[in-house]
């Protein structure tokens, strides 16, 4: 899994709450790979509508709202396949 952590408005980035990411996971994984605590609120989890900043669609989007604002992390769960032509 790889982890980005960004410190933007959840508006900016195009997010479906009511998809599931790609890949294998579950919540848990999903909010440890965020690096979020349960002190930090309940995170919720969607998934990129569209690639974003390098991320490609599907990658999960684990979003926690703390009293310091929103805290947002997008984890890639699904392998990559490169086929060479």
């Amino acid at each position: 899994m790889r982890t980005s952590k960004y410190f933007k408005q959840l508006q900016k980035i195009p997010t479906d709450f009511f998809a599931d990411p790609d890949g294998e996971w579950s919540y848990e994984s999903l909010v440890d790979a965020a690096g979020f605590n349960a002190l930090e609120g309940v995170p919720v989890i969607g998934a990129l509508a569209e690639p974003w900043n390098g991320h490609p669609e599907g990658a999960a989007v684990v979003a926690a709202f703390t009293e310091a604002g929103p805290r947002l992390a997008i984890v890639e769960c699904a392998e990559t396949m490169v086929h060479a032509a």
